[in-house]
């Protein structure tokens, strides 16, 4: 009986590496772990193309490191919020949409078209987040832990589209839990932020 328990646990524990050993080798970052709600919602392939939007957003939106990216992030997104994001361009984001699956972006963006400003004709791209895709799933498991989170869910996220004053508001108050070394902060500020972006630099090259 003892040697029965003794290889129960042997072969658990074996299991339990496995396991861990597939999210490090899937998602190639060996300082990345996926929080308990992202567990929850997302699949492996889903969680590595999570991980290249969070370090996109990191190192090629912000430019920063990601030991610094909790101390530099308010005074590095003043400076881009008042460039207009201009250094950030649509190509660059159609290649990281590029570089994840169909069905990852599925679960959340959906795409939608406003006309061109002016004499210009035809229509551009613009993307807002999904409903009822894994990535509201996702959010709506963040408020529970999450003040911010639960602000950005409830007044702008449902509201359809990626209300950018709502959250210039949330990035400024200090009464929020606006903890920005935990993930799941920072991959809803990536999907905002990269999403934004795009919008932006699209509609500012056509406004004329």
């Amino acid at each position: 009986m003892i040697i029965e328990t003794v290889n129960f646990w042997k072969r658990n524990t074996i299991k339990i590496s496995f396991i861990a050993l597939s999210f490090s080798v899937l998602l190639g970052c060996k300082t990345y772990q996926p929080t308990k709600e992202l567990q929850a919602v997302f699949n492996l392939q889903e969680l590595k193309d999570l991980e290249t939007i969070r370090t996109f957003f990191i190192k090629d939106i912000m430019d920063l490191k990601e030991e610094d990216f909790h101390l530099t992030f308010r005074s590095k997104i003043e400076r881009l919020e008042a460039s207009g994001f201009a250094t950030i361009s649509p190509k660059k984001i159609k290649q990281l949409f590029n570089s994840i699956s169909k069905s990852t972006f599925d679960e959340i963006w959906e795409i939608k078209k406003q006309k061109r400003s002016r004499n210009n004709e035809g229509s551009y791209e613009y993307f807002v987040p999904k409903r009822n895709s894994k990535y509201y799933d996702f959010l709506n498991r963040v408020t529970k832990h999450n003040s911010m989170v639960k602000q950005y869910y409830d007044t702008t996220i449902k509201a359809g589209d990626f209300n950018h004053s709502s959250m210039l508001k949330y990035t400024s108050d200090n009464t929020l839990d606006f903890d920005l070394k935990n993930t799941n902060v920072q991959i809803v500020m990536a999907i905002h932020y990269i999403s934004i972006c795009y919008e932006n630099n699209i509609a500012n090259q056509l406004i004329y």
